[in-house]
């Protein structure tokens, strides 16, 4: 499997965004994809957050997605799990597990993304993370990550595993 299903991917922003700059994020797409097909989703951080930047980028709300990974961290599937506001998504732990069991994932990777441009977590996003964690830790399902992804200036990712906010 792929980090990516292109049937996904094919919206192209308008919003806010000029015609030369939607020219680019789609060659950056293009990219993407055709980089990916035969990689692992963990290779590097750097393609991981170039990736969920890029199916990001033209969401005005929050949107809580689940990378399922393979024993060999491949990509079976990018899964959005919740749509939310602004500056909220709920997120069920139940279906984040069945989704997973479902796929027969050995690991996950979280992700959302604030519009707002700040990546800082919220104590609420601190809360849930734990809460899926040990969830899936009683699955024997890894957690490799909750990624929370903003935009300013430069895009940017804050890594809940890095900052030592996993609870495991």
């Amino acid at each position: 499997m792929t980090l990516y299903d292109p049937h996904q991917i094919t919206e192209r922003p308008t919003s806010g965004f000029s015609e030369a700059e939607i020219a680019t994020i789609d060659a950056a797409r293009d990219i993407l994809r055709r980089h990916v097909r035969s990689t692992t989703a963990l290779q590097s951080w750097t393609m991981l957050t170039d990736y969920l930047a890029l199916t990001s980028v033209r969401e005005r709300v929050e949107v809580f997605r689940v990378l399922l990974l393979d024993r060999k961290n491949k990509l079976i599937r990018d899964r959005v799990m919740s749509r939310g506001s602004v500056d909220h998504v709920p997120v069920y732990v139940s279906e984040v597990l069945r989704s997973a069991l479902v796929l027969d994932a050995s690991a996950i990777i979280m992700c959302h993304n604030h519009p707002s441009g700040d990546p800082q977590p919220s104590q609420a996003d601190i809360d849930l993370t734990r809460k899926i964690v040990a969830a899936c830790m009683v699955m024997e399902i890894t957690v490799h990550d909750h990624i929370i992804v903003g935009f300013g200036r430069e895009k940017n990712a804050f890594s809940m595993r890095a900052a030592g906010m996993m609870g495991d």
